[in-house]
């Protein structure tokens, strides 16, 4: 049985989630989580080598690590990430033009209403997104509406169900100036990783979505689950 948060938690996990702080504190945030998940990163670019002229959409992209990196492993595909942080995007296309990426391209957008015609994307990815959506089933619907038939999905969370001795060996590779390590892993177990998903709670929300041939996938030493899927 899922002990309810309390108060204070819950609180905590409202601002965790509200634009406001990503618009603040994202890029912050993004340089630190960059280290310590790029072995993600690297899984499920592997994940979504895709030959030819491709469309590839990154929901919920923030400084797009991700996005560039699959534009740069599928050079003849399109890479569009979105994101609902307005800052967060413009530090996504700076970081595009310094790495000289012609082939990606940031917009503002909402996973609750994405703004593009059915059937748009050949695949799909959101990593480290899903936790934050006020609806995450509208969202993985409103994802598998713009896939074309066949398309692939990919979406990566923490795990809530992350050892103590998981998150203290990420804690190694996520330390934050000013930040004593009690806190920082109270803060993960509490409010990232612990309102966040399990694996089977991920694959049930993206199988409730209406996608089919799950695979469930983990990354060794990153305390994340990751759910491969078609429309």
């Amino acid at each position: 049985m899922t002990v309810p948060p309390s108060l204070h938690v819950e609180l905590l996990t409202r601002l965790r989630d509200a634009r406001l702080v990503w618009d603040v504190m994202g890029p912050i945030y993004n340089r630190h989580i960059y280290t310590a998940i790029a072995a993600l990163y690297e899984d499920i670019a592997a994940a979504l080598k895709m030959p030819g002229p491709v469309s590839i959409l990154d929901v919920g992209a923030g400084r797009g690590y991700m996005s560039l990196r699959l534009a740069a492993e599928n050079p003849e595909a399109r890479i569009v990430g979105i994101d609902y942080s307005p800052l967060q995007v413009r530090a996504a296309e700076r970081y595009r033009r310094r790495q000289k990426i012609t082939n990606g391209a940031f917009l503002r957008g909402n996973a609750m209403d994405i703004r593009f015609a059915e059937a748009t994307f050949d695949a799909a990815v959101s990593v480290g997104s899903i936790k934050h959506w006020p609806d995450p089933d509208r969202g993985l619907r409103e994802i598998r509406r713009v896939l074309k038939p066949g398309g692939c999905l990919v979406v990566s969370e923490t795990d809530r169900e992350a050892t103590d001795d998981e998150l203290r060996d990420f804690i190694n590779r996520f330390r934050i100036l000013y930040i004593p390590d009690f806190l920082l892993f109270w803060g993960l177990r509490q409010v990232v990783f612990g309102q966040s998903f399990s694996e089977a709670g991920l694959a049930a929300a993206v199988n409730r979505a209406g996608f089919r041939d799950l695979e469930r996938r983990r990354t060794r030493g990153c305390p994340y689950v990751t759910v491969k899927a078609w429309k």
